[in-house]
C-alpha cells in the first residue's frame, strides 16, 4: 500500500468511528422522540428514521463525508491544536495538565480544544484516567504536514543555494 492509500485508509477508518457514534446518537434520539406516548403517536417503525434512509442517499453521504474530512483537517491545522496533537503523538496517554503546560492555556480552553479534537476524530480520552491520546488520523495528518514542511525546507534551502551560487558566478 502506498503512502497516500495508507493516509486515506487511516483517516477514513477513524472518521467512520466518529460518524458511527454521531449517527447512532441521532438515531437513538429520533427513536426516543418517536416513542408512543399516546394513542395518536406514530411508532418508530411507522416513521422514516434518518439513519435507515441514509444508504439510499449517496449525495448526502458524500456531503457528510466532506464535512467530516474538512472539519478534521481544519481542527488539526489550527496552530494551538497542532501543538496539542504533536504532544499527543509523542506520548501515549497525556494528562490535561501536560497539555495546559505545552499550550499555556488554562483547563477550560484546553478541555474545549481536546473536545474539538475528539469530535473531529483526532483524539480519544480515557474516561477513567482523563488522559488524552492521538488517533491514527491525527498521526497521519501530522505526519503528512511534517513531510510537507520538511520538503519545503529542503526546496527553500536548495533553491537559495542555487541562487547564491548563480550570483557568485555572475560576479
Amino acid at each position: 500500500m502506498d503512502d497516500l492509500s495508507k493516509l486515506v485508509e487511516d483517516i477514513a477508518s477513524d472518521l467512520w468511528y466518529r460518524f458511527r457514534a454521531i449517527a447512532l446518537a441521532i438515531d437513538q434520539a429520533q427513536r426516543f422522540v418517536a416513542m408512543p406516548s399516546g394513542a395518536d403517536s406514530n411508532s418508530p417503525k411507522e416513521q422514516e428514521l434518518w439513519l435507515e434512509k441514509l444508504p439510499d442517499h449517496p449525495d448526502e453521504i458524500n456531503e457528510i463525508a466532506g464535512e467530516m474530512v474538512l472539519r478534521a483537517f481544519r481542527t488539526a491545522l489550527d496552530p494551538t491544536n497542532y501543538v496539542i496533537l504533536q504532544k499527543l503523538i509523542k506520548e501515549t496517554g497525556v494528562p490535561v495538565a501536560d497539555i495546559m503546560q505545552v499550550t499555556g492555556l488554562s483547563v477550560l480552553p484546553v478541555s474545549e480544544r481536546v473536545n474539538d479534537l475528539i469530535q473531529a476524530g483526532l483524539a480519544i480520552k480515557d474516561v477513567q484516567t482523563g488522559q488524552v491520546q492521538a488517533t491514527r488520523s491525527a498521526q497521519t495528518v501530522i505526519g503528512m504536514v511534517q513531510e510537507i514542511q520538511d520538503g519545503l525546507s529542503r526546496t527553500i534551502l536548495e533553491r537559495f543555494r542555487n541562487l547564491r551560487d548563480r550570483r557568485q558566478q555572475e560576479q
